[in-house]
């Protein structure tokens, strides 16, 4: 009796399968006959976006990345964000979507509400704050707990900030992650908690390209391998889009970006994007491992 139960319930599951393979298959055939993928992207944010096609950012990438899944044109629609945010320019209609969006309100810059007005696909990758060191120092910390005697140095009014002072660390602010940077070549901090850019300020010092740069800017300090930021200070990363944008059907692109990512993105092929800028890559992570 109990086989005949399963039996039947994989018979019922089986056309539900079906329909959603082929929903996902008409919504991509929808997409391709528009010919056309529009992303807002922040014209000076390395090593995330750049208008320079000679070193374009990992945002950037990805973007062609997913204009040639899905067999169309890419278009960018490029923003200065000390100006503007690329969700609220995304919600006047002037992009189809925004690559690279942490699904959490608390890492957007933007005063948008989640569920109401942007929807978001499946994350392709993870994000948060690593921590900082310098080379010479021999241990290298797993977890935050690891180093709750050290001072840690990170920038002012950032989530890490907050953090580290709501449970107890020994924390330091500084005025941006230059500084931070500063104070451990320096010495006057034993580790930095900073944001997943962090490898690429050591390496260039700037979010800005120096294309005649060949030395690191920092090249004293590294990015301590094998740590994991804890749920506080890490989230998932996911392509945004509008609920109404009038060019697209949205479901359907959203349908279609989702079945790209489970089925085209390997982890071998986004980490070597992610190292390709001097980031880190971690898998999405779980929800229930943040509750």
């Amino acid at each position: 009796m109990k086989h005949s139960i399963l039996l039947c319930v994989a018979l019922l599951t089986l056309p539900v399968l079906v329909v959603l393979h082929a929903n996902a298959d008409d919504a991509l055939e929808e997409i391709r006959e528009k010919g056309l993928l529009t992303v807002c992207m922040d014209i000076r944010n390395l090593p995330y976006s750049n208008a320079d096609p000679e070193l374009p950012g990992l945002n950037v990438e990805i973007a062609h990345l997913l204009a040639e899944e899905l067999g169309v044109k890419l278009e960018l629609h490029w923003l200065n964000t000390l100006r503007d945010s690329l969700l609220a320019d995304m919600l006047r209609g002037h992009c189809d979507c925004v690559i690279g969006v942490p699904i959490e309100e608390r890492a957007m810059s933007e005063a948008v509400q989640l569920g109401k007005r942007v929807d978001f696909s499946k994350p392709y990758y993870g994000t948060g704050y690593v921590l900082i060191k310098r080379k010479d120092l021999q241990k290298s910390p797993k977890t935050l707990e690891d180093i709750k005697v050290e001072t840690i140095g990170t920038e002012a009014g950032s989530i890490a900030s907050d953090v580290l002072r709501q449970t107890g660390y020994n924390r330091r602010i500084y005025p941006s992650q230059i500084a931070v940077l500063d104070a451990l070549q320096k010495g006057e901090i034993a580790y930095g908690c900073m944001w997943a850019n962090s490898g690429w300020l050591i390496e260039k010092g700037s979010r800005i390209q120096r294309a005649a740069q060949t030395e690191t800017a920092y090249p004293e300090l590294e990015v301590v391998d094998g740590y994991i930021p804890p749920p506080r200070l890490r989230w998932n990363v996911s392509i945004a889009f509008s609920k109404n944008t009038p060019r697209l059907d949205t479901q359907a692109l959203q349908e279609a970006v989702n079945t790209i990512i489970e089925q085209k993105w390997s982890e071998e092929k986004l980490k070597g994007l992610s190292q390709k800028y001097h980031l880190p890559y971690f898998a999405p992570f779980q929800e229930d491992e943040k509750k």
